[in-house]
């Protein structure tokens, strides 16, 4: 399910776009057309909705997969001493990688939390992007979220603010469902009613929950059997699209503000929609991007497939989500099941956010591997943040987040780069329509083609001015 779209939003805002963007749209519509003629239109709708799947629709080797073990998250080890006392060789070995010998990730943090201060040296009234106005727009994005709704739950803090495992509200007689179907309608309808852009539901796999689970803020470690309060059943999914004019100015402050405001708002409506699960009689916890794999859990959902970058691609709205979870002992549920739409396969011919990613953190790799390959893979110290045994494109986190300390914020450079990342008007539809049908050199043809019409590369100074006064336009 999904917001019903807005009819004014369908006039486009953009003055980035060259005028011979109609050339591009031309080609999307011939290369939708010619497979029409070739009496393929319904398998084209077919494959626009996705192909649906009755397992997950990545090869998984299940000899090597294992739960995800939290205190291997690259945020976890930076926010928590206790993890780099007890694996200093982490530290030692990207600092060798990165030929700075005195480094560790503890330095990230302090750079991000020296700029999320309002403090005058963090900013910089020269550089669009980096001034005042733009890191007041980022902080006060994200001030409910560090403040009440759920602190730090955006580097994996569990039990927090909204993501509570008190089980609040808990009806004692429990409202009883006409039909699986029936279920699903309600629930989804009260998801969208309180923000969600996109819901889905699927049944709870240990193969994508944190096991154990770590608070790197207490060093507390938690198991699902003895510490959490019931076995869940289904995951509620739900998917928040994050704004296209501010992602555009990545990797500013403005850019970092608009996920900052997404996570505020994905904490605010998972905890209303778990809430609202309780007081049905049903327990039920609120979760971010604590407790489990997002990814994984959105495609097992059928919301969207993973990208070469590692983030969820949704039709419609590219990678431009972030993505909340509820957890729940309630079965009585119809199911939603993954799908295929393209997307893997555009991402094996594209690799325009490796190519655009300042860290070098993507890979670059022709097919999506078991395993990670970057450099030096093969070492524990080196890749201990990856879960390998999914058939994917493995990118170094690491990498990423050190980005994010020299940046002082977040980056999403990729997601901006990603030509799936466009606003929701009927000529980019009618092109992603033919991208599922098409394959290779089509592919390659249409990542030049959002290229040479300015999509996904507009000079930050550009975007921030555009995003500051696209009201105006509008």
């Amino acid at each position: 399910m999904e917001k019903q779209p807005n009819p004014a939003a369908e006039k486009e805002t953009s003055t980035l776009e060259n005028p011979n963007r109609r050339n591009l749209f031309k080609m999307g519509a011939a290369a939708t057309a010619l497979a029409a003629t070739g009496g393929a239109a319904a398998f084209i709708n077919y494959r626009v909705k996705g192909v649906p799947h009755d397992s997950f629709p990545v090869e998984i080797d299940d000899t090597v997969l294992t739960p995800f073990d939290q205190r291997n998250s690259v945020f976890s080890y930076a926010i928590s001493q206790e993890l780099q006392q007890q694996f200093p060789e982490r530290n030692l070995a990207f600092a060798e990688e990165l030929g700075i010998p005195d480094f560790t990730f503890t330095n990230i943090m302090q750079s991000l939390k020296a700029h999320a201060q309002p403090n005058p040296a963090a900013w910089d009234n020269n550089t669009p992007g980096y001034r005042q106005i733009d890191w007041a727009l980022c902080h006060a994005a994200v001030g409910p979220l560090d403040r009440y709704l759920a602190p730090l739950s955006k580097f994996g803090a569990p039990k927090t603010g909204e993501h509570t495992w008190e089980q609040l509200n808990l009806a004692t007689e429990q409202w009883q469902f006409e039909s699986p179907a029936d279920a699903s309608q309600h629930i989804k309808r009260a998801a969208c009613m309180f923000g969600a852009d996109r819901v889905g539901i699927t049944h709870n796999d240990e193969r994508w929950n944190y096991s154990p689970i770590y608070d790197p803020i207490t060093s507390t470690t938690y198991t699902w059997e003895d510490d959490f309060p019931f076995k869940p059943k289904t995951v509620i999914v739900l998917a928040f699209e994050m704004d296209y004019e501010a992602i555009r100015t990545a990797p500013s402050a403005v850019s970092a503000a608009s996920v900052n405001n997404e996570y505020t708002e994905m904490s605010l409506v998972a905890g209303q929609l778990a809430d609202f699960i309780r007081r049905l009689g049903y327990q039920a916890v609120a979760s971010g991007n604590d407790l489990g794999n997002n990814v994984a859990y959105s495609v097992a959902a059928g919301l969207g497939e993973g990208a070469r970058n590692g983030t969820l691609i949704v039709p419609n709205f590219g990678s431009r989500v972030r993505t909340a979870k509820i957890y729940t002992d309630f079965d009585f549920v119809e199911y939603d099941k993954p799908r295929s739409f393209g997307i893997m396969e555009f991402c094996e011919n594209c690799k325009r956010c490796a190519e655009q990613c300042p860290s070098g953190a993507i890979s670059m790799d022709d097919k999506p591997s078991m395993a990670p390959t970057y450099p030096g893979s093969e070492r524990i110290e080196i890749s201990w943040h990856g879960q390998k045994g999914v058939k994917k494109f493995y990118n170094d986190a690491k990498k990423c987040f050190k980005y994010w300390g020299d940046n002082g914020i977040g980056c999403v450079i990729c997601i901006k780069a990603c030509p799936w990342n466009k606003p929701d008007f009927w000529h980019h539809r009618l092109i992603d329509a033919s991208n599922t049908v098409t394959t290779g050199f089509v592919h390659k043809l249409m990542t030049e083609a959002d290229i040479l019409f300015g999509y996904g590369n507009m000079e930050v100074d550009k975007a921030v001015d555009k995003f500051w006064l696209s009201d105006k336009e509008k």
